[in-house]
């Protein structure tokens, strides 16, 4: 379970925390569709970080995965706190 603060910025606690969650996201084949923006949406009003799993089918679509997750960061107004192998945490404040 991921600890919800109410807080503004990240810390480094709570993002050791949501870095050992299971990912709550799967970026698929699809790419950054209109729908995994939506869930992405979906989950930042419930969850303020989000881990999410790039799978091979959507690294093959696109030039870095990084690119990927700026462009979702954009879209869902996240910041993007880091990445590791083909995961990423975003992160946006709830306030």
């Amino acid at each position: 379970m991921m600890v919800m603060t109410h807080q503004k910025e990240p810390d480094e606690y709570s993002i050791g925390l949501a870095w050992q969650e299971p990912a709550l996201l799967q970026i698929g084949k699809s790419g950054l569709s209109e729908g995994v923006v939506k869930e992405a949406k979906r989950l930042l009003k419930s969850h303020e970080y989000v881990k999410l799993r790039l799978l091979r089918s959507a690294r093959a679509q696109a030039d870095s995965q990084k690119e990927i997750l700026k462009s979702l960061c954009e879209e869902t107004g996240a910041t993007l706190i880091g990445t590791r192998g083909h995961t990423g945490l975003i992160y946006k404040s709830r306030k």
